[in-house]
Formats: structure tokens, C-alpha cells, sequence
């Protein structure tokens, strides 16, 4: 039997009799048996079964936990279930697309797509190959089918594999351990006898999927791109009613929802990229039309959608007249372009993300529910991935997670930028708002909700507003199209600007909420002496800043602090050169998130150059620069050794200038509200990679600190976001699930910004209760006895022992001594000697009978170096 090919037009061609035909037919006849896990890999959990066993006998030996489940299976006239393998049909009869015209469905080419959709693995009989894609697998199987695999020194050569197509069972040459287990389930689609469909549009929807299927396997599709395997169909008997049951293999990989709000931007990029090469391969096999041989086609399809409009419950008389005359404006547009080309040929029919799978570690892309069109042109699949990334049809199928629609929103955004850049300098861009119009209107008599409703009716009237603006948009396109900058306006923010400003926005509601002794948070006092406020500021390093505006409410403000300058008066604390810098901006109106305070301040404030937002929920060391970066740390608490400039402080074995590992560790406690944070990833370089809010993207957290070089381009990213989500009618209730400064940063990388990391230290939490009893912890009192200070001040160097005594802010220690006040003023004048009047201060030393340690109180003198 020659091998099979695909021409280059997409048209199957090779050589087939009919006793091969009858082998075919033969081998994929018998049910498939499982073969056991090979040992090397240890996994035990799901146990072997044959080809004789029972549903019951499956379902008992099988662990409910691994059973798949569907999940976005969408609207379809079809039912959509998991079985099990052992029941599943095994063979696809010719005579099932006999009745059909189409070209490529000849005897002979029918018999070549057959046998290329099915897989050949190269591995031998019990070992399962886990390298590489599913797509890359199938493609090397292909390639090499009569090679021989070499064994060992320790194992006999390996039997020389048949080369016949194999069945489900074999095809577990997967990308990851999970498609192992996945091996043992199928999914059917069944057509019911008397439905919409009555079993002819699922027919065709397969055809499409075996010569997918059969192009993927055979090298003629990027080696990302996959589509299920078909393994087998059952046809009603003639002259019996019965339903149409496809089987096909099951796909354990994430959905496209999954890779848009967990995956870093170089997967999704990929993902789009991915999808966009299979477009590409539909224009490389497509011809091209004039726009006029194909207008019948529509208009044709045109009238089935007004009639059908009619029927919808969610339409008004006044909305369906609008609509029809918008359909009649939008084909006498294109009635007026009869020469304008396009490509037509063979495509999806329906590439939505929904009919998506991805997997990311092996990047490999899934394709599956196609779809018989009205006009076959890779324009429909173009139309149907702008119905989910420029109109966002994806939101009205999927669920977003609260607190994740604006990264969604903003990826569906770079989706489409993708689109656009690759494809609107081609002729056929223009002809493909009639594509996505349709694609668009003929969802009307099918909607089930408002959402929908307002999804499709805005983007029907988005697609006529560029169709009417289409010949001023190509004069301004022409205009710019020079490569000349000279036209360019300057920004204001433009003007090179050594100095930062930091923004500290405080007007959340969580800052006004009572959090500690009848105080509110936004003034409650750390043990250091200083209200939040002020010390979420005090650890930055400022030489490089302009100035600090704290951002504040003003009825807060004047109910607690009964004027402005009580309040600015807390800020004394901080030193003059950063008090000089402190700058106020009081809010007379309550914002809905971080977002709207920044662009408040930024607005009323003049505020041009780079920008550093603070979050006044916590402290951390680091000193102000402009960039595009974040504050980051990481969740695993590490240890920070020294070095001891006291040989006996520690350990009497150990030398001077030893590390004591044990000797400091970081302040900053064990996080408390670590699925509220938000974490951030890094590539090559320290490059932001990825950013997102309560996902472990990485063991590194953003610390509430954010650079942007630029203000304006602050402003410009925040407005288009909030346009986006407007425009997919999504609310964003205040507070809670509001935009975030990531949402900005995720936006800004997605435009093709670089971010940075900038690593922090001495981070203070108290972004919740919880949090700041946690960091009030660290603040530790010593009661020591006096003779151990004594001992210090007969040292050679006393002066470092008492420095080192006084280096930690948070911890007080207490010398006490029964030996009588006399005594305690004669150690004070030995420490004020060595150390100086103010160290004199600040060691706290009394008389006491009784031993604070009898009374439960202990310190701990290995920690404190004595």
C-alpha cells in the first residue's frame, strides 16, 4: 500500500483496493484492550483490565477520582458524555460519507485520511513514550514507521513494530503522565434521530476532523497543533431510526480560561500564535474569489437569520428592525466591492477558544468541535476568533474568577492585537468584517441571556461604525504610514526627570475600618511609636524622589485628627529631609479602586516623570528609582547570618568573624495572608514574565511597591483597561474586586512593556489584623541580669558589645541587679564612658529584690550575644 499524502491544495491522493480497504476495516473492528503501566514510570493507581471486561468490572477496579469530567461543553444539538474505552465503536464505515459530493471524499482519498488520522507509535508493545507533544509523537511515528528500535546491553533488540495503523489502546504516546490515566476514557458525541442536526451536520463536522486529523499527522500542520483522534463511528441501520454516536479520544488539557489567567505572557502568546498557524495553513491551501461569485451565499444566509430573529424572546420589534436594516447596509457595502478577493477553501468553521485544549508545558495546541459553514474561507475561523477577543464573546461561555477579569480582559486585547498586526495589511481584511458580522448575527435567535444579547447587539453596531469610518481610518493610515517621527506630539511627561514621585493612595474602606483598640487602621500605632501611615513610608530611601503624596479622605481625616495639620503633624517622625519632601492630597470624593486614586492624584497634582506607588498596608526597605519594576520578596521565610565582631557573643567554639547562622534572622514574619497576595515570575534577566493576584505564579510576592517610568503611559494603559471592560459589560464592584496596580502592570506587559524586579527587604505586613499581630510579635523585651553587662564592659572592645546590644530597634532588653540603686548608677556611668550619654539612655537598667525569671519572664542570652 503506497503512503498516504496531502497535495498541496489540501486534497488527499494515494493509491487503495479494496483488500485493503478490508484491512483496514478489520483492524480497528476489535475493542482495544489496555496494556499494564510499564514499571520504570511506578505508576499503580489505575490497574490493567481486558478487552472482555464489563462497564461494572471497569468501574470497580477504577477510582470514582479518576474519572474525567466535561466541562464547557456549550450550546450543540448533540449530547456530549465520557465512557469508557472498552465500549467504545472502533470502526468508521466508508459507506457513511458515501452520499456525500464533496471532492476529497473519493474512494481512494477517503482511505488515505482514514489511515493517516490514526496514529503509529514507534515504541514497542508495554513502554509509553512522555517526551514531547502529542502532535510531535504522532508526526515522528509517521516518519519512521518500519525503523527498528536498538535495545540495550542488558536487553535483547527490540521486536521491529507492524506498521499498520494501531487502535485507541496504542495511542498513548502522550505529552504527560495524566494522558496515561485519560487512555482509559473516550468522549462520545451522539445525534439524536429527529433533532435539529438529524445526525447530517455531525457527519460533516467529523469529515472535517479526520482530514484535520490526517494533516496533522503527516507533517503538513505545525507540530503544536492536534485535533482528537476519531476511533470509531456508528451509523444507523438502513430503513432503522437510530442516533449517529462518534467516538473520539479524550483530551486531559487545560482550557484556553486556565493559560489566560495562569500562565505567564510567553504561553499565551504561543497560544495565539498557534492558532493563528492554522489559519496560516488554511490560506496556504485556500484560492482565491472575487467577493462576488460568494455574495449569493450570503444574502442566502442573511434571510435565514431575519426570519429566524423573529422567534427570539430576547429581541424587540424595534431592535430586530434595526438589525435587519444594519444587515442590509452591511451587504450593500460589500455589494459595491464585487472585485475585492478572498481566500475560500477549506477551514475549522468554528476556532473560539471554548474549542480549545492546550498544554503548556509541551505547547501543544487542540482543536476540536468543527463546523460546516454557509461559505468554507479561513476568513470564518479569522471571524470567529475576532467573535471572542475583540467582541469577547469568550466572557458570555465562561466564568471568570472575581478579581481576574481585567487580566482576562487585557489578554483577550493582546489576542487580538496579534490578529490584527499579522492580517489587516492583506487584501481579504477588508472583506472580513462580513464574515464576522454574520458570524456575530446568526447567534441572535439563539441567545439564552441579557449578556449575550448585549455582547452580540454591541458588536453588530461596532462592525457598522468601522464600516462607516473605513475610508477616513485608510486617508489616516496612508498619512502616517511614514517613517518620520517628526509629526509626533511630545508628552509632557516626556522631558527626562531624574526624580520619582510616590504615591501612597490610603482612601481604601478597609484604611477607615476600626482595627485595633477602637483606632482606625489608617491610624493605628505600631510598637515603634509611629501610626501606619507614616510608617509604610519610613524605610524607603528617598534621595532620588521628588516628592510623597500621601492620599488620604478628608471627612476621615477631620473626624479623627479634627484638622489636617494634626494630621500632617504624625509625619514629624520621619526625619526633616523626608518630612520636606511629604506632600498632601486630601480626596473630597470616595474613588472606586487604587486605580481611580492614583489617576486622581496624578491628574490634580500635575504629576509628570516616573512613579513610584506605595501600598500603606505595609514597610519594607528600599531605595525609590525610576523604571517599570516591582517589589518583590519571596514566601519562603529565609535566614539573614552576620558576621559577629564578638567571638564569645554566640558560641564560645567559634572564631571571630564566624557566621552565626542562628544569630538574626529576617523580621518579617511567616505570611499570614498568603492566598491574598499577589505573586509575580521572572525570565531571563529579571524580565516580569508573569503577575497575578491569589495565584501561586511563583514563590515570589509583590510587596506593594510599583515603579512605572512614565505617568502618562500610567494613565493611557488604565483608561484602555477600563474601556475594555466596560465594553464587555463587566462591573467591577468597589473595593473588593476592583482594578488593581497589577491589572495596569499585566496591561502594560501585554502592550509589550518590560518590567522589572527589584528585591526588598525588612518587609513589615499588616495588611490585615492577623498580619500586624503577627509583626507586633517581633518586637521582643529582655530582662537580663546585670552582671552579664558588667562582664561586657570588662571586655577589651566594650563599646562594640553594648553597640551590638543596642543594633535591633524591636527588641528592649532590661538589666536588673538586687544589689541596690548605688549600684545601678555605677554601671550607668560605665556604660556612659564606653558608650556615650545617649546609650547611657537608652539602656534600661533598675533595682529589683525578686528575679524577673522567677516570675516567668526569661530572655534568652545566646540570642542576645552575653
Amino acid at each position: 500500500m503506497a503512503p498516504a499524502m496531502l497535495t498541496e491544495n489540501g486534497q488527499a491522493s494515494g493509491n487503495f483496493n479494496q483488500s485493503s480497504l478490508h484491512e483496514w476495516s478489520a483492524l480497528t473492528h476489535n475493542k482495544f484492550p489496555l496494556r499494564r503501566i510499564p514499571d520504570p514510570l511506578h505508576i499503580d493507581s489505575i490497574p490493567p483490565y481486558e478487552s472482555n471486561s464489563d462497564q461494572a468490572e471497569l468501574e470497580a477496579q477504577t477510582p470514582t477520582a479518576h474519572k474525567p469530567t466535561l466541562k464547557g461543553v456549550g450550546k450543540s444539538d448533540c449530547e456530549v458524555k465520557i465512557v469508557s474505552i472498552s465500549e467504545c465503536e472502533s470502526e468508521i464505515p466508508p459507506e457513511a460519507f458515501a452520499a456525500d459530493k464533496n471532492s476529497l471524499w473519493t474512494s481512494n482519498a477517503m482511505q488515505d485520511i482514514f489511515a493517516n488520522a490514526h496514529t503509529r507509535t514507534p515504541t514497542n508493545g508495554d513502554s509509553y513514550s512522555v517526551l514531547g507533544s502529542r502532535a510531535a509523537q504522532a508526526r515522528k511515528a509517521h516518519r519512521r514507521p518500519f525503523l527498528a528500535r536498538r535495545g540495550n546491553s542488558s536487553a535483547p533488540p527490540l521486536a521491529r513494530q507492524p506498521t499498520r495503523s494501531t487502535g485507541p489502546s496504542k495511542y498513548v504516546s502522550g505529552a504527560t503522565i495524566r494522558r496515561l490515566t485519560s487512555d482509559k476514557w473516550a468522549v462520545r458525541k451522539q445525534a439524536f434521530s429527529g433533532g435539529k442536526q438529524d445526525g447530517s451536520r455531525l457527519l460533516k463536522q467529523i469529515q472535517k476532523q479526520l482530514v484535520f486529523s490526517a494533516t496533522c499527522r503527516t507533517s503538513h500542520m505545525n507540530a503544536t497543533i492536534s485535533t482528537p483522534e476519531i476511533y470509531g463511528l456508528k451509523m444507523p441501520r438502513a430503513g432503522q431510526e437510530s442516533n449517529i454516536v462518534v467516538d473520539m479520544e479524550y483530551i486531559p488539557f487545560h482550557d484556553v480560561a486556565f493559560i489566560m489567567l495562569e500562565q505567564d505572557k510567553a504561553v499565551n502568546e504561543w497560544l495565539i500564535n498557534a492558532a493563528i498557524s492554522v489559519v496560516d495553513y488554511e490560506l496556504t491551501n485556500s484560492s482565491s474569489v472575487p467577493l462576488k461569485e460568494v455574495m449569493p451565499d450570503f444574502r442566502k444566509k442573511a434571510d435565514s437569520i431575519k426570519k429566524a430573529m423573529t422567534k427570539s424572546p430576547l429581541l424587540s420589534e424595534e431592535e430586530i428592525k434595526d438589525t435587519c436594516e444594519q444587515i442590509d447596509a452591511l451587504l450593500q457595502h460589500y455589494d459595491g466591492l464585487p472585485e475585492l478577493h478572498i481566500p475560500v477553501g477549506t477551514c475549522h468553521g468554528d476556532l473560539t477558544l471554548q474549542n480549545m485544549l492546550v498544554d503548556p508545558i509541551n505547547r501543544e495546541l487542540c482543536v476540536f468541535d468543527f463546523l460546516d459553514c454557509f461559505v468554507e474561507s479561513p476568513l470564518q475561523d479569522l471571524a470567529k476568533l475576532l467573535q471572542d477577543v475583540r467582541h469577547q464573546w469568550f466572557f458570555t461561555q465562561v466564568e471568570i474568577p472575581d478579581g481576574k477579569e481585567a487580566r482576562a480582559v487585557a489578554t483577550l486585547a493582546f489576542f487580538y492585537d496579534k490578529i490584527r498586526s499579522d492580517y489587516e495589511f492583506y487584501e481579504f481584511w477588508e472583506a472580513l468584517a462580513l464574515f464576522e458580522f454574520m458570524c456575530l448575527a446568526r447567534i441572535l435567535p439563539y441567545m439564552t441571556n441579557d449578556r449575550e444579547k448585549h455582547c452580540i447587539i454591541y458588536g453588530l453596531q461596532r462592525i457598522g461604525e468601522d464600516l462607516k469610518s473605513q475610508p477616513a481610518q485608510e486617508m489616516l493610515s496612508v498619512e502616517s504610514s511614514s517613517d518620520s517621527y517628526d509629526s509626533e506630539p511630545e508628552r509632557l511627561d516626556a522631558i527626562p526627570n531624574d526624580k520619582t514621585t510616590v504615591i501612597v493612595p490610603a482612601l481604601g474602606p478597609d484604611l477607615a475600618q476600626v482595627f485595633f483598640d477602637g483606632q482606625i487602621k489608617l491610624l493605628t500605632v505600631n510598637p515603634n511609636g509611629r501610626p501606619l501611615i507614616v510608617d509604610c513610608v519610613s524605610s524607603l530611601g528617598t534621595d532620588k524622589v521628588s516628592r510623597i503624596i500621601i492620599a488620604v479622605p478628608k471627612s476621615l481625616i477631620l473626624q479623627y485628627c479634627d484638622s489636617p495639620a494634626a494630621f500632617e503633624k504624625l509625619f514629624d517622625t520621619l526625619g526633616p529631609d523626608k518630612r520636606s519632601k511629604v506632600d498632601f492630597f486630601y480626596s473630597e470624593q470616595k474613588t472606586r479602586d487604587v486605580i481611580d486614586t492614583v489617576t486622581a492624584v496624578i491628574q490634580k497634582r500635575n504629576v509628570s516623570g516616573s512613579i513610584f506607588v506605595k501600598d500603606a498596608n505595609n514597610n519594607f526597605a528600599h531605595s525609590v528609582d525610576a523604571g517599570n519594576y516591582t517589589a518583590f520578596l519571596s514566601i519562603v521565610k529565609e535566614e539573614n547570618p552576620i558576621r559577629s565582631s564578638n567571638p564569645r557573643s554566640h558560641n564560645r567554639s567559634y572564631s571571630k568573624g564566624d557566621l552565626r547562622p542562628l544569630q538574626k534572622r529576617d523580621l518579617r514574619p511567616d505570611l499570614i495572608d498568603a492566598t491574598k497576595k499577589s505573586y509575580v515570575s521572572f525570565s531571563y534577566d529579571n524580565i516580569v514574565s508573569n503577575i497575578s493576584h491569589a495565584s501561586f505564579v511563583s514563590s515570589q510576592f509583590c510587596c506593594g511597591g510599583y515603579g512605572f517610568l512614565s505617568a502618562s503611559d500610567f494613565l493611557t494603559s488604565a483608561q484602555r483597561l477600563r474601556t475594555a471592560l466596560q465594553t464587555a459589560d463587566i462591573e467591577l464592584s468597589p473595593g473588593k474586586s476592583g482594578l488593581k496596580i497589577i491589572d495596569v502592570i499585566w496591561e502594560m506587559i501585554c502592550e509589550g512593556h518590560l518590567f522589572f524586579g527589584a528585591k526588598v527587604s525588612e518587609y513589615d505586613d499588616w495588611g490585615s489584623l492577623a498580619a500586624w499581630t503577627a509583626y507586633k510579635g517581633t518586637y521582643t523585651t529582655h530582662w537580663v541580669d546585670m552582671a552579664h553587662l558588667e562582664r561586657v564592659l570588662k571586655r577589651p572592645d566594650p563599646s562594640g558589645g553594648l553597640q551590638y546590644l543596642l543594633d535591633n530597634p524591636r527588641r528592649s532588653i532590661i538589666f536588673y541587679t538586687s544589689k541596690g540603686e548605688a549600684h545601678v548608677g555605677k554601671v550607668r556611668e560605665s556604660v556612659e564612658r564606653v558608650g556615650g550619654d545617649a546609650t547611657g539612655k537608652r539602656l534600661q537598667m533598675l533595682h529589683s529584690i525578686v528575679s524577673p525569671n522567677l516570675m516567668g519572664v526569661e530572655s534568652d542570652l545566646r540570642d542576645l550575644g552575653l
